[in-house]
Formats: structure tokens, sequence, C-alpha cells
């Protein structure tokens, strides 16, 4: 017997997010949060002079770390409030192992690599809106009248 094809395994790729905002660690936090207000974004990837991701910075990490502890911005480099060693995925990893992996690490972004530099980023929301698609057409199928041949 056959083993079936995973459906998803192109799907994917087709949802990571190229353009990916970056900085370096040794910005200020304040430029992290410039970029973030213009980008429209609540995370950034902090990467080595390579594009190997080696953090992440959130706005929740703004929040929490600075604006809540009263530092200045501009006084605290993305390096002191950053998550280091951030969990990633390789491009060509399953969507079922990446489903698996955000609540297994309770991340909301996975940044992408390919051949360990960042590739891309993929977010919570971007799946969820995959994994509606699917239950959605799921149901139409299910709902339509069958035909018999």
């Amino acid at each position: 017997m056959k083993s079936p094809k995973k459906a998803y395994s192109n799907k994917f790729k087709d949802i990571i997010n190229r353009h990916v905002i970056t900085i370096s660690s040794f910005e200020p936090v304040s430029e992290a949060a410039y970029l973030m207000r213009n980008e429209d974004i609540g995370a950034l990837v902090v990467v080595d002079k390579d594009t190997k991701p080696i953090g992440i910075i959130t706005d929740r990490d703004l929040v929490v770390s600075v604006i809540a502890e009263r530092i200045n911005p501009a006084d605290v480099s993305v390096e002191d409030i950053m998550t280091k060693d951030p969990v990633t995925v390789d491009e060509n990893t399953d969507l079922f192992d990446i489903l698996k992996t955000l609540p297994e690490h309770s991340v909301r972004r996975l940044p992408v690599t390919q051949n360990g530099k960042l590739a891309g980023i993929v977010s919570i929301d971007d799946l969820i809106v995959i994994v509606a698609t699917e239950l959605a057409n799921l149901a139409m199928a299910m709902s339509s009248k069958s035909k018999v041949i």
C-alpha cells in the first residue's frame, strides 16, 4: 500500500513572508520601536552579519522590559531585551510540524531559515488563514451533493 502524499508540503512555502524586517543586536531599542511602527509589524528578527537569526524582539518585549520599567528606549540595545537563539524552522519543514512547534515553544512567530540563514518568517496568523481556508474547503466538499457514477 502506498503511503499517502502530504497535502500541505508545498503550502508552507507559499505562506512564508519573504520580506522580513530585521535589526542588528547593537541597535537601540528606540530603532526597533520605530521600525515596528513604520512597518506595522509586531516583531523583528535579529540577525548577525551573515543573516543568521540570533534573536527576536517583539512589541511585548518593548512594553514589558523597557516602557513598563520606565527605561529610556534610546539607552537600551536590542541585545539587552531580545529573545536569544530563537526557535526557527527550515523552509522545508512540514506544515503539521510547524503547527506543533508554535504551542510547544509558546511562540507566535517563527523565523524561517534556508541553510541556516534567514529566508522568511511565518506567524500564527498566517497559519490560521491556511488552516481556516482548508477547513472551509473541506466543509464545502462535505456539504455538496454526492454523485453516483
